[in-house]
């Protein structure tokens, strides 16, 4: 199975423009200067597409009415990997724009090579300085990974939890419990024995699963000393939790499908986990007379948590002064309690800010919509990747050691043995 194989393209070609140069060259950003109408012109590169774009677009629009000074230009580069491919073409050139989408674990790769800002002179200084309370007020699961090396280097905009969906019919039918503890599936798997439906469910790749039970069974994969821990006891049982259902069919990959929600659908599984995006996927996608329920990550040896997908915004070098003042209001009104409960609701991903979540819209749009519930909840256990420079290797190579698991029947203690001492290279390589 070549599993994720397009990770694998995007490290090549980062690699390759980095040694091509891109490296602490001086760079400027596309478009810079006035715009046609005399303001500071912003451009913004985003992945959004569909119902997400159309929303983004609509905060643009709103933000370059309220004032006179700025002017956001957005524009969608595709797909998280067409992004990242074109900010790393874009920084060859000298051509980035003023600010980008990013995920949280691209940014160490970014700053090694000299073509992210950080954002502490335009974040801690002046009268829209990010204040305390506003800090206070994003998820601490978020605030993990906002700083890097003692400064800030990203925002928070779009965020998914980890949750669980199960089957509310094959749950009646069977007389089954929503599961709480992962040890609470043996017997879901007993009840269902010989009933040709799967009790659990993982997309292509289980490597969110798999960080999240290591993280319940008390250690980070990678801390933030770097320190390599992928064959402890605790991701040794995390690695096996995962495995042994797989090996005896009590669980299954995703395969071909990519995500679980396509065979979920189709009745073939009680339970299976995705990020909380995932919920608006089956809302437009799963038949009428099915009823589907969410829950919380089952806990795993005593405690529960789950490892959050965290999309942020930064601003990159060739900003003017003027541009990265202009970029810092945006994304302030981005984060804004208004603005996130509202793109919570466009979209399904979850506010950012507590204040969103706590508001009466968001609260209303619960209520109308239970099964976000379990995604908000997810908030409190939350946590982040490690991110650090030769993330991008890292995870490539995680998911070779997943599939290996599955398309090889290797143990887990064989694939994680073998994805430590790779890990332990990347890290003193880097």
């Amino acid at each position: 199975m070549k599993l994720h194989r397009w990770l694998a393209v995007v490290a090549v070609a980062a690699t390759a423009l980095i040694m091509a140069g891109c490296g602490n060259s001086s760079s400027t950003s596309t478009n810079s200067g006035a715009s046609s109408s005399g303001r500071t012109k912003i451009t913004f590169w985003y992945r959004m597409n569909g119902v997400y774009e159309k929303a983004l677009k609509s905060y643009i629009n709103d933000f370059n009415k309220r004032q006179k000074q700025y002017e956001v230009v957005g524009t969608s580069q595709g797909s998280y990997d067409d992004l990242q491919k074109k900010l790393l073409a874009s920084a060859k050139s000298r051509t980035l724009p003023t600010m980008s989408q990013v995920t949280d674990i691209t940014v160490p790769e970014y700053i090694k090579n000299g073509f992210i800002l950080p954002l502490d002179d335009v974040a801690l200084k002046g009268s829209d300085k990010l204040s305390s309370s506003e800090l206070n007020d994003i998820y601490p699961g978020i605030r993990q990974n906002l700083k890097y090396k003692g400064q800030y280097y990203t925002m928070p905009f779009a965020t998914g939890t980890r949750i669980m969906f199960y089957n509310k019919d094959i749950l009646d039918k069977y007389h089954l419990s929503v599961p709480k503890n992962w040890e609470d599936f043996t017997a879901i798997n007993n009840k269902l024995k010989g009933t040709g439906i799967t009790t659990v469910g993982f997309n292509k790749s289980y490597d969110f699963e798999f960080e999240t039970l290591a993280y319940d069974a008390g250690n980070r994969l990678v801390t933030p000393k770097l320190q390599v821990n992928l064959t402890t006891t605790a991701s040794l049982a995390a690695g096996n939790a995962i495995v042994s259902m797989l090996h005896d069919k009590t669980a299954t990959s995703a395969g071909t499908d990519v995500y679980f929600n396509v065979p979920f659908i189709q009745g073939k599984m009680f339970a299976g986990f995705g990020s909380s995006a995932t919920i608006q996927q089956l809302k437009n996608t799963a038949p009428k007379g099915m009823h589907w329920g969410t829950a919380l990550m089952p806990a795993f040896q005593g405690k529960e948590s789950n490892v959050l997908g965290n999309n942020g915004l930064s601003i990159f070098k060739g900003a003017s002064t003027k541009q990265q003042q202009g970029a810092w209001q945006f994304m302030k009104y981005l984060m804004s309690s208004k603005v996130q409960s509202d793109w919570g609701q466009k979209t399904g991903y979850v506010p950012v800010v507590k204040s969103a979540v706590a508001s009466a819209s968001y609260q209303s749009f619960l209520k109308r919509n239970p099964e976000y519930q379990a995604a908000v909840d997810a908030y409190k256990d939350g946590f982040s990747s490690t991110p650090f420079v030769g993330y991008n290797e890292y995870r490539n190579d995680l998911y070779a050691a997943v599939d290996a698991t599955i398309s090889k029947g290797q143990s887990a203690k064989t694939a994680l043995t073998t994805l430590q001492k790779q890990t332990e290279a990347i890290v003193k390589g880097n």
